[in-house]
């Protein structure tokens, strides 16, 4: 694969993967299951559900809600370092190979000359393929289309990139689209439970779903157990936040209905013991 390839294969990963990230987030799954307080945590997705439709416009910039929702911090920091990188490298690279913008005063209707400047001027601001430094989106997919755009060479108030650029673009946009890949690679793992199903008995595995599907929990036992969630590829599957609470509720019921048994049992044993 040549640098050409490879640079714009990294920049289209960060394109394509940023509202990934956005969704994942702020997610509405705890970040460590069973979560410490259930009520607390219900309580956290009344409030994000709330904000979620008061919020009329979605945030341009990596802005945190002022709502208690859950929030995964690394996945906020990954977002933060490539953001950072890719304006950086975008504001290095235009203010080497962009040319400056044109410039008039105001036009005269007896100058038509002037007159087709000031109409050059006004377009050329209004270019869309024109980096700004202090205008415009400053955000990370605003610097990857335009120096996607770049890569490709197309049309633009921009000379060619040289060697130089084109080793400092791949490096940074590598170094941005692996990152995000290591993220969302280790958002999607599969842990079997210390505890059983209170249903059924059977193995239960925490899915942690990555950005396409948030952690859900399975019992392998599929039909044969009587959990009241639905079945999902042969399992059930409890998969909204507020099934995982009332799973977790389950299992800590299911665990103290076997603690209060086997204090039975003790009883029992030393019941027979004193008998004898």
């Amino acid at each position: 694969m040549t640098t050409t390839d490879s640079t714009i294969r990294a920049l289209t990963t960060v394109l394509t993967n940023w509202d990934s990230l956005r969704d994942l987030l702020d997610t509405r799954s705890p970040s460590v299951w069973p979560p410490a307080d259930p009520a607390e945590y219900t309580a956290q997705l009344d409030q994000h559900d709330a904000a979620e439709v008061a919020l009329t416009q979605e945030r341009e910039h990596l802005v945190l809600r002022e709502v208690g929702a859950p929030l995964r911090l690394h996945v906020l920091d990954t977002m933060r370092t490539v953001e950072t990188a890719l304006l950086q490298v975008a504001d290095e690279i235009a203010s080497e190979i962009q040319r400056a913008a044109i410039t008039s005063s105001r036009p005269s209707s007896l100058d038509p000359v002037q007159f087709d400047i000031e109409r050059l001027a006004a377009h050329d601001a209004r270019d869309p393929a024109r980096w700004r430094y202090n205008r415009g989106p400053r955000t990370a997919t605003a610097a990857a289309q335009w120096l996607r755009a770049r890569a490709h060479g197309e049309a633009g108030p921009c000379t060619p990139l040289t060697d130089d650029h084109w080793q400092l673009l791949n490096r940074v946009a590598s170094n941005a689209a692996r990152r995000i890949e290591q993220l969302l690679g280790a958002e999607r793992r599969h842990d079997a439970m210390p505890r059983p199903c209170p249903w059924c008995k059977g193995p239960l595995i925490l899915h942690h779903g990555g950005v396409d599907e948030a952690e859900f929990v399975t019992c392998d036992n599929g039909f044969d157990c009587a959990a009241p969630v639905q079945v999902v590829g042969g399992r059930r599957a409890w998969s909204t936040p507020q099934q995982l609470v009332q799973l977790y509720a389950a299992l800590e019921a299911a665990e103290r209905r076997a603690r209060r048994a086997a204090a039975k049992k003790r009883q029992r044993d030393a019941s027979r013991v004193g008998v004898n």
